[in-house]
């Protein structure tokens, strides 16, 4: 047996007990640290999930109707129906607490009204992108606000129902607004329907 002593025959023989503590140890911290990465990703992806819905056509809706009939929502209400560039200059102007004033003064004599229903409906064509557009540049021109173009590259209608405790909760009558996504900015509403923004702003050939 020559070539064999009793240093290679240590190698043959098994950990002590302090070696397999340290064995142990080392694999405790990696499936520690296998379980901080994989717990790291199932959070971030529920973050991108709950920011995509939050930018989602329909949140805005949700966004939309629920300030609608809050007296303390007016910021809420204009966030989701301003361009950014038409906000951060609209709220610098007196107009902005007039109506803000104006806004919280008109809900309080509409307390008991609800919404109710909000469903999806057609997307709106390219053409009616344009008119869309078309719309956002008034509001623009409405409040002295010089702006830059305005793309609109998305758009659905939608629909709620409206209801009034003073009538037994009954629905009263159907709106019909419009998600469009801003390009660089998110998704707006706009308080009108597809057909009301092609008579607004489409001309005679389109």
């Amino acid at each position: 047996m020559d070539g064999f002593n009793e240093n290679n025959m240590n190698e043959f023989a098994p950990p002590s007990k302090k070696n397999l503590k340290i064995v142990v140890l080392m694999l405790v911290m990696l499936i520690a640290a296998a379980v901080a990465v994989i717990a790291v990703v199932i959070s971030g992806s529920k973050k991108d999930a709950e920011n995509k819905e939050k930018n989602s056509h329909k949140a805005a809706v949700e966004t939309y109707t629920e300030a609608m009939y809050e007296t303390d929502a007016f910021d809420d209400f204009i966030n989701v129906t301003m361009p950014a560039d038409v906000l951060k200059q609209y709220k610098k102007t007196d107009n902005y607490y007039e109506e803000k004033n104006d806004y919280k003064y008109m809900l309080e004599r509409n307390e008991n009204i609800t919404v109710s229903s909000i469903k999806k409906g057609d997307m709106l064509s390219d053409n009616e992108l344009k008119f869309a557009e078309g719309y956002f540049g008034e509001q623009a021109d409405y409040h002295d606000i010089d702006v830059v173009n305005i793309e609109i590259t998305e758009a659905y209608e939608y629909s709620f129902k409206l209801k009034n405790a003073e009538y037994e909760n009954k629905d009263t009558y159907t709106r019909v607004v419009c998600a469009v996504k801003v390009k660089g900015d998110g998704w707006k509403i706009i308080p009108l329907d597809a057909e009301s923004l092609c008579e607004m702003y489409g001309s005679d050939d389109e």
